[in-house]
Order: C-alpha cells, then structure tokens, then sequence
C-alpha cells in the first residue's frame, strides 16, 4: 500500500488485473488497486450484493477506516452518493483516528 497524506490507501475490485491496470494507469494513481474476481475477500467480510441480477454478483462498495493495527474504527457503506463518505466526512474521520491513536495530541480551534 502506499502513504498518502499520512494515511494508507487501496482500491479493492472485482475486476480483472489487466482491467484495473488501466484504471490505475489512467488516473495516475500510486496506491495499488486489487482484484477480487472470484469474491472471495468480498464473502468473507459479508458484503456481497444479492438484488442485482443483471449486473451481479458484485460487492456492496464500502469504504473502510482502519486503525493502525488494522482494528475497524468505521465503515461507510453505499452506492453513489447514497452512502459514500463525502470529502469532509473522510477529513474529520482522519481526525477521529487521529486522536484515537494520539491522544495527546492538540487540536487547537475545533
């Protein structure tokens, strides 16, 4: 996984590698971006999508926060803008985190 701004990032698909190459190419993107095309990861954590017939089976898109020990901290579940976590509600999860992790630390001002 690459660092960005401090924190970790991966994109999790069930597209095919070649597929997600050019995504990832496309968008200049330097965090790497994993397929999951037989589903498993998305089975094991329960997510898969059963209503959709014509396009499934695809998994519901999440969007995780993870403590630095990997520890679940929140999950922002949802398609389109019905569940996705907007800009700012990643900016003040980020900051959620933060303090879990450092508890000393100062945040002047909010």
């Amino acid at each position: 996984m690459t660092e960005v701004s401090y924190a970790r990032l991966a994109a999790i698909s069930k597209d095919p590698p070649e597929v997600l190459a050019a995504v990832r190419m496309g968008l200049g993107a330097r965090f790497p971006f994993l397929s999951d095309r037989e589903l498993r990861l998305t089975d094991a954590l329960g997510i898969r999508e059963t209503t959709d017939r014509r396009h499934g089976p695809l998994p519901v898109p999440f969007t995780f926060a993870l403590l630095p020990d990997l520890t679940l901290h929140r999950a922002f579940n949802g398609w389109y803008m019905a569940g996705r976590p907007t800009p700012e509600e990643l900016r003040q999860e980020m900051r959620a985190l933060l303090r879990a992790v450092h508890p000393d630390f100062d945040f002047a001002g909010e």
